[in-house]
């Protein structure tokens, strides 16, 4: 009886496997939006995606298409094409000084593509992604998907990864910038996390 009872209580718990920036398909409330669409069916980013990340859409939409891409367990390589692909607009190959050059929403897609390339290693990603969100301090998207990188760092330790998220999800103050379905995808997964 011991036995079924553990089992119960761990069913209820999110698998090991699942992790805040891999279980988030926020991408699915943006089904509409053609890049999207092509990131998730190839799950690479080509030139075309690139130049998109640099475009004026909305940084929503931006970060719907990282977030189709996804992610694979061997890792990606999505940061280093897109790193490539900013070095020709800066007209540079040293990745130091193009680093020095990116805008906020660059350094926020460049941050994503980096965590999702290798979600086990994120800790150059999540300063990139802090750094971002200071440059773009109002954005709800740049704002969650900062928590989640740090949630994802934090996976498996003593706080809750609930408690990385809640402060975006309830803070009024930022600028809601992600559909209310991708709020929801968000919210649903993270929400198994609060009694961590």
């Amino acid at each position: 009886m011991k036995k079924l009872a553990l089992l119960l209580s761990l069913a209820a718990l999110p698998a090991r496997a699942d992790s805040p920036l891999t279980s988030t398909d926020f991408w699915t409330a943006y089904k509409d939006v053609p890049e999207v669409v092509t990131a998730h069916d190839i799950e690479r980013l080509n030139t075309r995606l690139g130049y998109y990340l640099l475009s004026n859409a909305s940084i929503d939409k931006k970060a719907a298409v990282i977030n189709a891409l996804s992610w694979n367990y061997n890792g990606r390589q999505n940061a280093q094409l897109f790193t490539e692909i900013l070095g020709q607009k800066y007209k540079t190959t040293d990745v130091a000084r193009i680093k020095q050059r990116l805008t906020g929403e660059e350094r926020f897609c460049l941050a994503y593509l980096t965590a999702l390339d290798d979600y086990f290693h994120v800790d150059s990603a999540l300063t990139m992604a802090r750094e971002a969100r200071r440059q773009l301090g109002n954005s709800f998207t740049v704002a969650i998907v900062t928590e989640l990188i740090d949630a994802q760092k934090n996976f498996g330790g003593a706080t809750p990864l609930w408690n990385y998220v809640a402060p975006v999800l309830n803070d009024k103050k930022l600028k809601q910038d992600l559909r209310p379905r991708g709020r929801k995808v968000i919210f649903d997964y993270m929400a198994l996390y609060k009694r961590g």
